[in-house]
């Protein structure tokens, strides 16, 4: 099948965050953070990780699963290197996403050797690619980021700042502001980017959530 025909299933947030705690039901047996995605994938799923050189180079994509589901090929550069600590975390999940949401559409295609599947992915059309990549990564944000710490450490962080600036003179506290510091100080305890931090506070409406 050409890959520039293959469409994902059109998954609304709402479902692809239920598909993630069903994971995280089956597959993460304690609350520790940050999320030790590697012991899940590799101890709880039987995934190995395997670090490649120079794959951004090669294929354009700093990670991939295998075409049988069995493993995670990442890149050795940034695999190895802990500046990227983050960064491999979230590719590591994103992958897994496309495990869980999209097995069934990938299995419509036969794939004869691993440089055939790295095609494939790479000559998806733009549309397909985007809803698999946005999946996906909706996927790997709500389990790394996991939604009732996010929530306590937010509504801390919220009272300590609105504690603090307090008073007939102080500035009104802007969201966007809220979010960002929120987002810079908690992230080394997600062990997460600042960037998924505040993109989860969006995607998930904190404020609604606690009742702005």
């Amino acid at each position: 099948m050409d890959p520039r025909e293959i469409v994902p299933a059109k998954l609304s947030m709402s479902q692809i965050r239920d598909i993630a705690e069903d994971f995280r039901n089956e597959h993460i047996f304690n609350d520790a953070l940050p999320v030790d995605i590697e012991l899940i994938v590799e101890a709880t799923m039987g995934i190995r990780i395997i670090p490649v050189e120079s794959l951004p180079k090669n294929c354009d994509m700093e990670g991939f699963i295998s075409k049988d589901f069995k493993s995670i090929y990442v890149d050795t550069d940034l695999y190895m290197d802990d500046r990227y600590y983050k960064r491999v975390r979230f590719t590591i999940a994103h992958e897994i996403g496309h495990l869980i949401l999209h097995r069934d559409t990938i299995n419509l295609v036969r794939f004869l050797s691993e440089d055939e599947w790295k095609n494939f992915r790479m000559n998806l059309n733009d549309k397909s690619l985007a809803w698999f990549e946005t999946q996906a990564s909706e996927f790997a944000g709500r389990i790394l980021v996991p939604l009732d710490p996010l929530i306590i450490n937010f509504k801390k962080a919220r009272n300590e700042t609105v504690k603090m600036n307090s008073g007939w003179d102080s500035p009104k506290i802007e969201e966007e502001e809220l979010f960002a510091t929120h987002a810079q100080i908690r992230a080394p305890k997600f062990g997460v980017s600042v960037d998924v931090i505040e993109k989860r506070l969006r995607k998930e409406n904190i404020m609604a959530l606690l009742g702005k």
